[in-house]
């Protein structure tokens, strides 16, 4: 089972390493941040999902989740299965507390997978999840996450997040998931709105794990009026070709990885969620072409 789950994700991850502009429905999803965790001012975040199968036919799912900073192995995590008949709508409310209670309070990220219970090939879901303040249940707010499978960057590719603030009205955090099959080393650089350097500095994400950063942890003091965020895999560690995406998988390094910029108003805890726009200029300098086009 474990192989050929590893085998469909190398599939997967082999077509969709690519620009892409769009979401669609799938039979996998994956959701880069889920929690159920004490925040900042008083906030309490949990994270409810919506999943509708769009398929013909009931189809079976298994949702894994991979706790943040910790060293995971391709689907060895917690699993958590169910099924949805044809054209319904599951919604939980509490993802983590309702599947995965023994995690605890923490945070990390899930991989849905469908496959249609006749074996066939119709298996087709539609993902939406949202991370809310839950400290007053009566009036909850937060932030929309949609599940996403094409917004990866590797190689030389660059994850681009506009809108960093860090001051006493707007704390701004960063999020990288590791989709590689062993750690990796990110270089994380903050600009501020004129495109100045205001930090610099790599950081470590553990094997199929998440790490998220305040711009504080990542060296910025204040950043009142918004700039922007890059991150890559660090240079320093590339030691496969760079310029072939085919090279990932099983004992291969390209450093696979998904980025997204959380916005939170240190007034209201109110939240906004964003995924990294992918620039792959630095590839076709490198490469000569963009992924889509690479051998």
């Amino acid at each position: 089972m474990l192989r050929a789950r590893v085998s469909l994700l190398v599939a997967v991850l082999v077509v969709l390493v690519v620009p892409a502009h769009a979401q669609m429905v799938s039979p996998f999803h994956i959701l880069p941040v889920v929690a159920k965790v004490a925040g900042a001012a008083g906030t309490n975040w949990m994270t409810s999902m919506s999943v509708s199968n769009v398929s013909d036919e009931t189809v079976n799912v298994t949702a894994m989740f991979f706790r943040e900073n910790t060293n995971n192995q391709p689907f060895s995590g917690t699993e958590h299965t169910f099924s949805i008949l044809a054209g319904r709508t599951l919604t939980v409310d509490d993802v983590l507390g309702s599947w995965f209670p023994a995690q605890g309070s923490t945070k990390g990220f899930l991989i849905l997978m469908a496959e249609a219970a006749s074996g066939g090939d119709d298996a087709l879901l539609a993902v939406m999840a949202r991370i809310f303040n839950n400290a007053d249940p009566n009036a909850t707010y937060g932030q929309v996450v949609p599940s996403n499978f094409i917004s990866f960057v590797f190689g030389h590719g660059t994850a681009v997040m506009p809108g960093a603030r860090w001051d006493g009205q707007t704390r701004s955090n960063i999020g990288v998931v590791n989709l590689s099959f062993q750690p990796l080393q990110v270089l994380v650089t903050v600009y501020d709105a004129n495109g100045s350097v205001v930090s610099s500095m790599t950081k470590q994400v553990s094997t199929f794990s998440l790490a998220q950063w305040s711009l504080a942890q990542l060296g910025v003091s204040t950043l009142s009026t918004p700039g922007r965020v890059e991150v890559v895999v660090d240079p320093a560690t590339i030691s496969w070709d760079p310029c072939d995406p085919l090279t990932w998988g099983p004992g291969a390094s390209p450093g696979l990885f998904m980025a997204y910029i959380s916005r939170v108003d240190q007034v209201t805890g109110d939240a906004e969620f964003a995924y990294a726009q992918n620039d792959w200029s630095d590839f076709v300098a490198e490469c000569g072409s963009e992924p889509d086009d690479c051998p």
